[in-house]
């Protein structure tokens, strides 16, 4: 990886000025988020706008939801809201993930919100490694000089610092996503067990990766995957149960299945009285923004989330009826282009699509095995400005102060609270790959950053 960064250092010059510009950048942003951290930890009168609450101390508000299902876990109260209060904010996760946040109540809360601001920043480091590795040890050399060429992007590329922002676990997961996808191309079924059974404990919908062994045919792989993730998962649940207590440990469980059901029932979706989309970028909030909220509306927004998803449903079957029969390793491109799309396919899925954490490494991937320029151009023009976001916020305050600042918080210079840019990111790179699925692939010549 080193060895790739100063080649490409030393041939292009337009990529040491914007590798320079977006090192001082990220240094600058590391600053701003310690003002930030320092702001919310301990308050003084005027630091926050009016709208927002100065009384007392607090934690990014993410890393607030997993302290608050800790200790309601603690104090066996029930950690799943029944009502719309505070919807937004409130705690998604099964019991066990409350259960693993106890040890950090013990601790205050700057040492918590420190210890949690270095594993993101840990996480990400990993993350840009796994894939560069992942890439050099399945031959594909090309996506690797991406990742270098692209380095700048990711430097500032704005998932990573909201992400950081609100200590939610977007990349943490797309650490372990990497590392499922790994495991799974090279059949090493005990870290594929391990990593699959962590994000169980999560977000499910990012366990796409365990549907490949599936369709490539490695069947034998596949269900042994299945099988013991699904004993590591009872295994979990047991032990959650056991700290919880029998009755408090089958309640809370039952009440996450319900909540898994009932979730787009009871988030507060944005109408055209809004004012602006917000931050979520799924199907059913644009069309639920555009037309109004009524159960027409989401019945309608549910067919658009179908219809787009056929293509990847017919490239899924003809796959599972003609296996490549290799492991992902030994058909690298047909295994990374079917992982690829399983996760776009389940984000196009969803109801509440905040990030599309790993485009940053799938933008690369594009680049590299894109065949035509124009598909080059098009994951630009739909990435790039996604990425920029966390910059136009910082200009925005820079310029502004408290007042760029709306309840939510919402930046008013901020391009994706008024167009849904996750979507089109994921909508065309969903389109690039369903595409090319379809098409025999041909050897790529060598990367040179274009």
């Amino acid at each position: 990886m080193s060895e790739a960064i100063r080649h490409a250092w030393s041939r292009s010059r337009p990529f040491r000025v914007f590798l320079v510009l977006a090192l001082l950048y990220a240094l600058l942003r590391l600053a701003v988020h310690a003002v930030y951290l320092t702001t919310l930890l301990a308050p003084a009168p005027g630091d926050l706008p009016g709208w927002a609450d100065e009384a007392a101390p607090a934690v990014p508000v993410d890393l607030q939801v997993y302290l608050d299902g800790a200790r309601h876990f603690l104090q066996h109260e029930d950690l799943y809201l029944t009502t719309l209060e505070q919807i937004e904010y409130h705690y998604p996760y099964p019991p066990s993930y409350a259960l693993a946040f106890v040890p950090f109540l013990w601790l205050p809360a700057a040492a918590v919100s420190i210890l949690h601001t270095l594993l993101h920043l840990f996480a990400y480091g990993l993350f840009y490694i796994s894939w560069d590795r992942i890439f050099r040890r399945l031959g594909m050399t090309r996506a690797g000089d991406a990742l270098a060429y692209t380095l700048p992007v990711w430097l500032v590329f704005s998932g990573f610092w909201a992400d950081l922002g609100y200590l939610n676990i977007y990349f943490i997961l797309a650490l372990l996503a990497t590392l499922l996808i790994e495991a799974i191309l090279h059949e090493r079924l005990g870290w594929a067990v391990l990593w699959l059974s962590l994000i169980l404990q999560t977000k499910p919908q990012w366990a796409f990766a365990a549907l490949l062994p599936l369709l490539l045919g490695r069947y034998r792989f596949f269900f042994r995957l299945m099988g013991l993730a699904a004993l590591a998962y009872a295994a979990v649940v047991g032990v959650t149960v056991l700290a919880a207590g029998p009755d408090y440990g089958w309640a809370q469980y039952g009440a996450y299945a319900r909540l898994l059901v009932r979730l787009q029932e009871q988030f507060p979706w944005r109408g055209p009285e809004a004012g602006f989309l917000g931050y979520n970028h799924s199907i059913k909030q644009i069309v639920v923004y555009l037309l109004g909220v009524s159960p027409a509306t989401l019945r309608l927004a549910t067919g658009v989330k179908a219809l787009l998803l056929i293509p990847l449903a017919v490239v899924c079957l003809r796959q599972a009826f003609r296996p490549a029969r290799r492991a992902g390793c030994q058909a690298p491109q047909l295994a990374l282009d079917l992982a690829f799309a399983l996760y776009l396919g389940a984000f196009i899925w969803l109801d509440i699509v905040w990030e599309v954490s790993l485009g940053i490494a799938l933008f690369g991937y594009l680049l590299a095995t894109a065949g035509r320029r124009w598909e080059r151009v098009l994951a630009w023009v739909v990435f790039l400005p996604y990425a920029l976001v966390d910059v136009a916020q910082v200009c925005g305050f820079l310029a502004f102060g408290f007042d760029a600042v709306l309840p939510g918080p919402y930046i008013i210079t901020d391009p994706s609270i008024y167009l849904p840019l996750i979507m089109f990111v994921i909508l065309a790179f969903y389109g690039l790959l369903i595409r090319r699925l379809w098409r025999e692939r041909a050897p790529q010549p060598a990367y040179t950053g274009g």
